[in-house]
This record gives structure tokens, sequence and C-alpha cells, in this order.
């Protein structure tokens, strides 16, 4: 496992003119954040539950809690603005990169409203959206089943 640091920097690295991830300030549920910072926890929940749809564990250590707006990895949320995008010193895997790779082009035309909203579809962020302001952890092991049967065709379309 590899955490969601050493991820999200390999993302950064990849958006070469800030276009994806960048710093403007947005409001979607009544909730100020940057809009590179949503997407970029996006990203790294749709790698997780991807990955475990297709290997049956976990790809990011870090837990994941449930906010507002979906599902956040707080290390990555608090220190967005300081995460490099250099990826000449990360470890990972080639398997792992070409991964990662075919996530990012799957997700890059997205709006951030709609990676909001795909992730509010998550069973477990469903189960705990009552208790969102509290940000509880998420046990997204407990439906490795359904991320199977749900991302069954992205995995296919994406030849994963």
């Amino acid at each position: 496992m590899l955490s969601a640091k050493v991820i999200a920097e390999y993302f950064l690295s990849k958006d070469k003119n800030n276009k994806v991830f960048n710093n403007k300030v947005v409001i979607y549920n009544n909730r100020k954040s940057y809009e590179g910072n949503i997407r970029l926890n996006k990203y790294l929940f749709f790698s997780q539950i991807v990955y475990m749809a297709k290997y049956g564990k976990k790809l990011i250590k870090d837990d994941f809690c449930a906010y507002d707006n979906g599902p956040v990895v707080e290390e990555i949320m608090n220190n967005f603005k300081t995460l490099k995008k250099d990826n000449s010193s990360l470890n990972i895997d080639d398997n792992i990169k070409i991964f990662l790779d075919k996530i990012y082009l799957a997700l890059e035309n997205a709006t951030y409203e709609e990676l909001i909203d795909i992730s509010h579809e998550d069973p477990e962020w469903i189960n705990l959206s009552n208790d969102t302001y509290n940000a509880p952890v998420m046990n997204l092991e407990k439906n490795i089943e359904e991320y199977k049967k749900r991302y069954k065709g992205l995995i296919e379309a994406l030849k994963l």
C-alpha cells in the first residue's frame, strides 16, 4: 500500500498547467474549498475504490473521512497547497503508475461537482452522511463486493 501523499503528488505532477488541480476557491454545499483540493481528494478516493474493485485490497493506506463534499484524506485536504508537484523522487511501481494514469484520464474532464455527486453515491458515504460534521472514518473494505459490481464496466473500459 502507498500513502495518499505519494499518490497525490503523482497526480499533481501530471497536471503541468494546474488546470485540473487549481487553486480556484469554490463554494459547494455551503463549504468553501479549493477546487483542486476537492478534485485531488476525489481522484484519490476513486483510485482507492476502483483498485479495491479490481484487486480486492486497498491501494492507499490512509483513511478516508466522510465530509459534506464527499470522501477526503484529511492530510491531503489540510496540506493541499504545500504538496510537491515533482514525481522524480516518488517510489511507485510501474503497474501502479499505469493504473493511476488511467484513473487520471478517466476523471480529467469531469467537473468537481460531478466528482462530488458521484462520491455521494458511495454506500459508505451514504451510511455516514448524517454525521459529516464530525467527519467519521469510512470503512471502505466492507463494500469491496459492491465496488466489484459497480465498477466492473469501468474496469473493463479502462482495460485495468
